[in-house]
């Protein structure tokens, strides 16, 4: 009985949807980084020694010199915060204790809008992590 021949075939790897998802991943992380970026506004925050880093807030609300409400680089209304609140806390489960909240106002702003956002925090949502961004005195 003779056995048939096996003609050797190659293994042939395509690299081409490897190169795609790796630019697509490229492209994803330096997009994510400008929005975090975004975020955090450039603003003389009060001085306070002994604060430490903030990183952990799921949103950050910036209130600046003209007390303008400012999220994701977008300026908002007050009105429009607490809507933007609500989806959060529905995103969360409808739990606002998982929702950790940071507030970074310009240390030349009026405390009215400050008092204002807190008291919609706190007493509408009953958001109770509110950090305030400080700066750190060197």
């Amino acid at each position: 009985m003779r056995l048939a021949k096996r003609h050797g075939t190659k293994l042939e790897i395509n690299m081409t949807p490897m190169i795609d998802v790796t630019f697509l991943l490229l492209i994803f992380f330096m997009t994510v980084n400008q929005v975090s970026k975004a975020n955090r506004e450039r603003m003389p925050l009060p001085p306070l020694a002994g604060s430490h880093d903030q990183e952990d807030a799921e949103l950050i609300i910036n209130i600046d010199r003209e007390n303008n409400i400012i999220v994701s680089p977008q300026f908002i209304s007050l009105s429009e915060l607490a809507s933007l609140l609500a989806e959060k806390i529905a995103g969360a489960n409808n739990d606002p204790s998982r929702l950790t909240v940071l507030v970074r106002v310009h240390r030349e702003a009026d405390c009215r809008m400050v008092n204002q956002v807190v008291n919609l925090l706190d007493d509408k949502f009953k958001i109770n992590r509110i950090n305030l961004g400080v700066e750190v005195p060197r």
